[in-house]
């Protein structure tokens, strides 16, 4: 058994040692080329391995910056972000000339609001996903990319109201209702494009009615009639407040 076994890892070295001979470095079109189909097949693995070996051995090569690019995508696709941005970063701040500029600027942002938690903790990296996206705008106003980037930041803007929305409806539990109002308030203000700020204003209706104040409710829901998600309650409440008048 023993003997099996020995004959086992000696046949496994061999055919490891074989593979690694196979995927020796080839010059940078064949490498390049390597590299994407790997991409493409989904091996990420030895794809990162590939465009590595661009990046090692044909660092003067046309290719070197597109291998940097992919090289994030790859760690995108895996999703290890915290890999994938300092790969485009790597790109967009050494390689300024590279037609994958723009590319490697919209992905570095999604690896950003990819890699940001969940509302209830600390969001700095979705606000800098924000920023990137943002600036992305101003750099590349005619980009393929712009609707796109609208969806994300605006994805990315109710996450972030979210955490304005939940602190509020917090206070509201504790009955705390005029900090309640100043949390649904400032979602209204600052996110009034995103999701939550429909919900704060339901909230900020509801607070207000059981404060007594129906002119300031009445306000609020009748805005909410041209909501598809919240137009039914927002009407049932208004001939609620009809009846009780």
């Amino acid at each position: 058994m023993r003997l099996t076994h020995l004959c086992l890892i000696i046949i496994l070295a061999f055919l490891s040692c074989a593979v690694r001979q196979n995927l020796a470095a080839l010059e940078p079109d064949a490498e390049f080329e390597r590299a994407m189909s790997f991409y493409n097949a989904r091996k990420y693995n030895q794809a990162i391995e590939a465009f590595q070996r661009i990046l090692f051995y044909h660092a003067s090569s046309e290719y070197v910056d597109d291998a940097q690019y992919w090289l994030g995508r790859t760690y995108l696709e895996q999703k290890q972000y915290d890999q994938a941005i300092i790969e485009f970063d790597y790109l967009i701040k050494n390689f300024p000339n590279s037609t994958q500029q723009e590319d490697a600027f919209f992905f570095q942002a999604k690896a950003y609001l990819h890699n940001a938690p969940s509302y209830e903790k600390d969001l700095t990296e979705l606000d800098k996903a924000v920023r990137l996206f943002d600036e992305f705008l101003t750099r590349f106003p005619n980009s393929e990319y712009t609707d796109s980037v609208r969806a994300e930041i605006l994805i990315a803007r109710d996450r972030l109201a979210k955490k304005e929305l939940e602190n509020g409806k917090l206070y509201a539990k504790l009955n705390d209702l005029d900090a309640a109002l100043l949390y649904f308030r400032y979602v209204i203000n600052n996110y009034s494009e995103t999701p939550s700020a429909s919900e704060a204003k339901y909230r900020s209706a509801e607070i207000y009615e059981k404060k007594g104040q129906d002119e300031q409710a009445l306000e609020l829901y009748k805005e909410l009639l041209q909501d598809a998600i919240w137009q039914d309650r927002a009407a049932q409440c208004i001939s609620d407040l009809g009846k009780g008048s």
